[in-house]
């Protein structure tokens, strides 16, 4: 089950990089559950090039996560913004003076939250 969600999320990433062929066969097998035999039948092509195009595809796909780590620096990306959204709420509730209106003003540059006041 790992694999299908990596796979959908290199797809989500990376599938516009790949060969028109790559792209439809994956998008038919892991977006669509289309069977090798259906998109060999739709595709005109034999069930072995479907997975080939499949095979090579994934290859394809996990070459550009390694060198692009565009997944790998979202997910880390948000689990800074975690720990920061959390020391921000730490320091509201634990902070007698601090200027309330500039704090909603971080927050939401970084968080995408609504605060009452406008920047």
């Amino acid at each position: 089950m790992e694999d299908i969600f990596k796979i959908n999320m290199l797809l989500i990433y990376y599938k516009n990089l790949l060969t028109e062929r790559q792209k439809k066969c994956l998008e038919m097998y892991y977006e669509y559950d289309y069977s090798l035999n259906e998109i060999a039948d739709i595709l005109k092509i034999s069930k072995q090039g479907v997975s080939d195009n499949i095979k090579r595809g994934i290859e394809n796909l996990s070459e550009y996560e390694d060198k692009l780590k565009m997944i790998n620096n979202r997910f880390k990306n948000e689990k800074k913004l975690e720990i920061l959204k959390e020391l921000f709420d730490e320091f509201e509730n634990n902070s007698k003076d601090y200027d309330s209106e500039t704090l909603s003003k971080i927050k939401k540059v970084l968080f995408n939250m609504e605060v009452e006041d406008d920047i």
